[in-house]
């Protein structure tokens, strides 16, 4: 049995990808009240980084249980990074701090997406195979990358360790929401 009651439109599942990684990014950054962690955001688009980390990890907790092949994954993917070039030349001061060249950056979507992507696609195997561990290095090895072009380092796991775990823990519910989402 499917998991929809009834089939949502692609645009309506682009559109709830876009809405639950909004979520987890506007929960996660470092001027939100509830955020499990700080991030120390040291590069220009480090903000745009993090936002192309969320949909990717949105994309990832909505596919990997897509057993039934119930969503095209391209369709999906290419929505998220359309509304990821259009939300970041609307709000150039907030991800990359002006106006000043974000089209590098916006350029590079597509790269930071397929780069985060190849590395999720090593998260359901470790799922599957309860290496919880591993899982938390991946996930805090990515969240760095969007802090910095350095090297992650041991300090870098321990601080963003609860962060990469608070995403693990909240991929099933990311899945639940866009499921409720792309339904409506």
């Amino acid at each position: 049995m499917s998991w929809f009651s009834r089939k949502p439109t692609q645009q309506k599942q682009i559109e709830a990808a876009i809405t639950v990684a909004s979520n987890l990014y506007l929960h996660t950054i470092p001027s939100a009240e509830d955020a499990p962690v700080s991030l120390q955001f040291s590069l220009p688009d480090s903000r745009y980084r993090y936002l192309i980390f969320c949909l990717s990890a949105v994309i990832t907790a909505v596919l990997a249980y897509d057993e039934e092949k119930e969503i095209q994954p391209e369709s999906l993917i290419k929505g998220c990074l359309h509304f990821a070039m259009w939300t970041a030349t609307e709000n150039a001061q907030e991800y990359f701090g002006g106006p000043a060249s974000p089209q590098d950056s916006i350029n590079s979507a597509t790269a930071y997406l397929q780069e985060f992507l190849k590395h999720w696609s090593r998260w359901p195997e470790l799922e599957k195979e309860r290496r919880s561990a591993e899982i938390i290095e991946l996930i805090c090895s990515m969240i760095h990358t969007t802090e910095s072009n350095e090297p992650v380092q041991q300090t870098d796991k321990q601080r963003l360790g609860e962060l990469a775990l608070h995403i693990d823990c909240q991929l099933p519910m990311m899945r639940g929401a866009f499921i409720e989402l792309a339904n409506r």
